[in-house]
C-alpha cells in the first residue's frame, strides 16, 4: 500500500522499462566516476609521497590539477602523505 501524503494516498506506480534502463546506467556512470576519482586521488598521492619537497601549494597551481591545496592536504593526509614542511621545501632546478 503507497504511503499517503497527507490525508490522500498516493496512486500505485510502476517504472517504465525506459526509467529503469536510464536509472541503472545512471547508477553505473556514479560507480565508475567513484572509482576514477579514486585512482586519480591515489595517483596525486604517490607524486606527493615520492617527492616529498614538492609543496602542495606548487600542485594545486598546475592547471591540470583540479584541487585546491588544502584539498590536497586532505588526500595527502587519507594516503598516508608525509606532511610538508615548506621553510625547508628546495627549489626545483
Amino acid at each position: 500500500m503507497p504511503r499517503p501524503l497527507g490525508k490522500q494516498p498516493l496512486p500505485p506506480y510502476k517504472p517504465s522499462e525506459k526509467v529503469r534502463a536510464a536509472i541503472k546506467e545512471w547508477q553505473r556512470a556514479v560507480q565508475l566516476e567513484e572509482h576514477t576519482r579514486h585512482a586519480a586521488r591515489a595517483a596525486i598521492a604517490w607524486e606527493l609521497k615520492n617527492d616529498p619537497d614538492l609543496p602542495y601549494a606548487a600542485v594545486a597551481a598546475h592547471d591540470a590539477i583540479p584541487w585546491t591545496d588544502e584539498t590536497l592536504r586532505g588526500i595527502g593526509r587519507e594516503y598516508g602523505v608525509p606532511p610538508r614542511q615548506p621553510n625547508k621545501a628546495k627549489p626545483k632546478e
